[in-house]
């Protein structure tokens, strides 16, 4: 058992992380509750469905925009990759242009070099 989480120590923490802020946010939710329907003088039913609608609705809200924003950030970050900004790395093209110009100055022809490569090493495009 102990290896078992440490083999998964990073998921066994996110999702404590996530059931932990979970029951806080359906504690505060609950409290939420309970003053809203004191305010109007009736009696807060933990079980009741106005209670669940309020919790799924804000639960759905937080998380449509969490994924809302890694949409956001990994659509932007492959848009940024794809152009070739500064804050991604350099492509491969430049090495394998300096690598085939050696191989032409040595008087191989790159592509049949390439053929000899493992299937998982062959340039794909």
């Amino acid at each position: 058992m102990r290896s078992w989480i440490r083999d998964r120590s990073l998921g066994v923490l996110f999702v404590s992380l996530f059931l932990a802020s979970w029951i806080a946010q359906l504690f505060l939710e609950w409290r939420v509750f309970v003053d809203h329907q004191r305010e109007q003088g009736e009696r807060a039913v933990f079980w009741s469905a106005d209670f669940w609608e309020e919790f799924g609705q804000s639960t759905f809200e937080n998380w449509q925009s969490e994924f809302l924003q890694l949409a956001a950030f990994t659509i932007a970050t492959a848009y940024l990759v794809y152009v070739g900004s500064s804050e991604s790395p350099d492509g491969d093209e430049r090495v394998e242009a300096k690598l085939d110009a050696l191989l032409e100055e040595r008087g191989l022809d790159p592509v049949a070099v390439e053929a000899t490569l493992p299937p998982k090493l062959r340039k794909t495009r």
